[in-house]
């Protein structure tokens, strides 16, 4: 498939969604994604690396169950 055929399949699909959190999502991912350039990605991996390195992190599972309670219904 093409990058047309590609972004009608997804217009499709999000015009069948009933669930105002997808949509939600979807806009919160599409907004990332407008902001995200390589020179920013890549200065945002340092910091992330410099804060792991540091063990400035959160348990994967707190995070995961903090993504399901903001989108859950």
């Amino acid at each position: 498939m093409n990058i047309a055929t590609e972004k009608e399949e997804i217009i499709k699909r999000i015009n069948q969604v009933k669930d105002e959190t997808v949509i939600d999502a979807v806009k919160d991912l599409l907004d990332f994604a407008q902001t995200i350039n390589d020179d920013k990605l890549e200065a945002e991996l340092e910091i992330a690396i410099k804060q792991s390195d540091n063990r400035e992190v959160r348990p994967h599972e707190i995070v995961w169950s903090e993504i399901r309670n903001r989108y859950k219904k």
